[in-house]
């Protein structure tokens, strides 16, 4: 009944435009005074520091600074250059240009709209010029963008290790395949959709000479994720080290090396950085209030039992993560929506047998998805800005990317070795 009432109170709350921090400590509260459960109020307040508390979480605000570097300066553009070097021949080929360059920037800033934003100012209007329309091409961008929390590092993941006590090390190398997955299924649209409008039909070749001067170009940002996973895997640095590192190494690259970056923005930066650090790091305080609540009284192990009455199956399971994922996925951005449901689908996932690494992935796919659906998507947004066409215009040019998204979705769920095959090698 508690459980039930939570769940009405926080889409209640969501739907009628409380802010979200203010919503989950409102549901978090709420249920205290409704069924007398005795909890004192200094309990709140002692949970919303403590949950920011953790040394861990200092990762969280060092990879934000780490993408903020690398997406001011000029690494979007290098690393576009080098998938126009290396997709350009292909019918389709500027869409390629976009999913590929996408999963390239994906692996050095971890963050969806900074993806989309870097990518979408420089692709959206070079895909009109080649007769693309505007909405499929600010659709294609948001979607690609969300490839980014899926490529390590990942700041969702991030999270999720963090909450489910789950080693972040394994939760990177499992989102490798399964965002490649995602860039291939959206590069197969591309390619169907430059060959049957004849818009983009490729055939420009790039010599040898061109393709390495691109890559030698972008190296330098593209080792990013090659020293961060390299350092954790290697048992050099941990999780928050390596986030350390990549701040220092992002600085090197756009300062020293590329020098598109100006010591008199980096106060701005900073400024930027913190105002997106705090709002994550507030979020994060009101959902241990609300953990805090759902731990007291024992919902998880509730939500096992309701789940297993329903079905012993771990097929139907997943499928719930997924439809509880996608619904969730409309009104939350990535960081609440995995905050809020971690601590209780984990205990239910090692019920079934499903591996926790496997259910972050999952979960991680579930939210990419609903970065770019509406009503709350934020790529969406994003691209519907750069390209200057409404939101609804671009979801429906999006209907044949939402299809390949649902299917690789389905694929990462119920095929886990697309996730847990690197993982098993690494071990």
């Amino acid at each position: 009944m508690i459980l039930l009432f939570i769940c009405l109170v926080f889409l209640g709350t969501i739907f009628l435009g409380v802010p979200l921090v203010w919503a989950i400590i409102v549901t978090a509260i709420l249920p205290i005074f409704v069924f007398d459960l005795g909890y004192p109020l200094q309990a709140v307040f002692l949970n919303l520091i403590g949950g920011v508390e953790p040394n861990h979480f200092i990762a969280i605000p060092l990879f934000i600074v780490a993408g903020e570097l690398m997406g001011r300066g000029g690494v979007g553009q290098r690393i576009i250059d080098f998938a126009k070097a290396a997709f350009g021949f292909l019918p389709g080929g500027l869409g390629f240009v976009v999913v590929g360059a996408s999963m390239l920037f994906g692996g050095i800033s971890g963050s969806a709209i900074a993806d989309s934003a870097a990518i979408g100012s420089v692709m959206i209007p070079n895909m009109a010029k080649q007769g693309y329309s505007k909405a499929f091409a600010g659709g294609l961008v948001a979607a690609a963008g969300t490839i980014g929390i899926i490529i390590p590092p990942s700041i969702p993941m991030l999270i999720y290790g963090f909450v489910g006590n789950v080693s972040v090390a394994d939760l990177f190398i499992a989102g490798i395949i399964p965002g490649l997955i995602f860039g291939l299924f959206f590069m197969g649209v591309c390619y169907h959709v430059g060959k049957k409008t004849g818009c983009d039909p490729g055939g420009l070749k790039t010599s040898q000479k061109e393709l390495w001067h691109a890559f030698t170009g972008s190296a330098p940002a593209l080792f990013m994720p090659v020293l961060i996973l390299g350092g954790i895997f290697g048992g050099l640095v941990t999780p928050t080290e390596a986030a350390a590192v990549a701040v220092v190494y992002g600085f090197i690259v756009t300062v020293v090396i590329y020098r598109d970056f100006s010591l008199r923005d980096l106060p701005k930066l900073m400024i930027d950085s913190f105002v997106t650090s705090a709002i994550v790091m507030v979020v994060i305080g009101a959902t241990s209030v609300l953990g805090w609540l759902i731990t007291l009284e024992q919902l998880p192990q509730i939500l096992v039992e309701f789940v297993q009455a329903v079905s012993s199956s771990p097929f139907t399971f997943l499928l719930l993560v997924n439809l509880v994922l996608l619904v969730l996925g409309l009104v939350l951005d990535p960081v609440p929506a995995i905050l809020l449901t971690a601590p209780l689908f984990i205990p239910t996932a090692l019920t079934f047998g499903v591996d926790p690494v496997h259910l972050g992935v999952i979960m991680t796919c579930n939210v990419a998805v609903g970065l770019f659906t509406p009503p709350v998507g934020a790529t969406l947004y994003v691209a519907s800005r750069i390209s200057g066409v409404g939101v609804l215009s671009i979801a429906r040019a999006m209907a044949p990317l939402y299809l390949v998204a649902i299917s690789a979705l389905l694929l990462v769920t119920y095929v886990p070795a697309v996730s847990m095959t690197l993982v098993h090698f690494f071990r």
